[in-house]
């Protein structure tokens, strides 16, 4: 009896560790919406596919406050200071792609759903650097597709809008901070005066203004 109680103690102890190993993997997964069916984001101007998953909430640098940011975000040379090597982007970039699942072999760069060259992606600060993002942490990084558009250079717009923003002392840094996380697809839409692309994935392009960043597509 004690025999057969120690096996089943060690049966229900299996069946508990792989049912947690399939929910930690589910949580990582990246939302595929199929062509044409894509989803907006529930109180947001995009599609979800413009958005990072939980896993990415943005984090700030602490050492970047409103009271110093004429030494800091708004001084010339601070983003080339603070970023990350590409050494350690692209290993991050390897990894969380892998994670969420994106893992179609694309040897010739197409750049389809799903795909796993990371030359797709931008490794991306939610919170960029410019407007006082932490630079390695994780939970700030994530790799955002350059197709469909709109995507990572639409993006790049919006930071480099709210930066001067900020910088020229029309918002605040809390307050930009917040609009890049909570949506910064609206600031775009609201903000960028050129043709607008579309809030859904799988639109036309649109072109973009933007500073160059370090290259994230290794």
């Amino acid at each position: 009896m004690g025999g057969l109680m120690r096996y089943q103690a060690r049966t229900l102890a299996v069946v508990m560790v792989v049912f947690g190993l399939l929910g930690g993997c589910a949580r990582l997964k990246r939302t595929a919406p199929t062509a044409g069916t894509e989803s907006v984001a529930p109180h947001r101007a995009g599609a979800a596919a413009l958005y990072p998953d939980g896993q990415t909430p943005g984090v700030t640098n602490p050492h970047v406050t409103q009271a110093n940011i004429r030494t800091t975000i708004c001084h010339d040379g601070w983003t080339a200071a603070v970023r990350p090597p590409v050494s350690y982007t692209t290993a991050l970039k390897r990894k969380q792609l892998a994670a969420l699942g994106d893992t179609v072999a694309d040897p010739h760069q197409k750049c389809m759903p799903r795909s796993a060259n990371p030359r797709c992606y931008e490794e991306d600060h939610l919170i960029s650097l410019e407007l006082g993002g932490a630079a390695r942490d994780p939970k700030n990084l994530w790799p955002e597709p350059y197709k469909p558009t709109p995507g990572a250079k639409e993006k790049d717009w919006v930071e480099n809008y709210l930066h001067q923003q900020v910088c020229a002392g029309a918002m605040t840094l809390q307050d930009a901070q917040h609009a890049i996380v909570t949506d910064w697809y609206a600031v775009y839409v609201k903000n960028h005066h050129g043709p607008k692309s579309s809030p859904v994935a799988g639109s036309s392009a649109s072109p973009t203004a933007g500073t160059s960043k370090q290259s994230a597509a290794q």
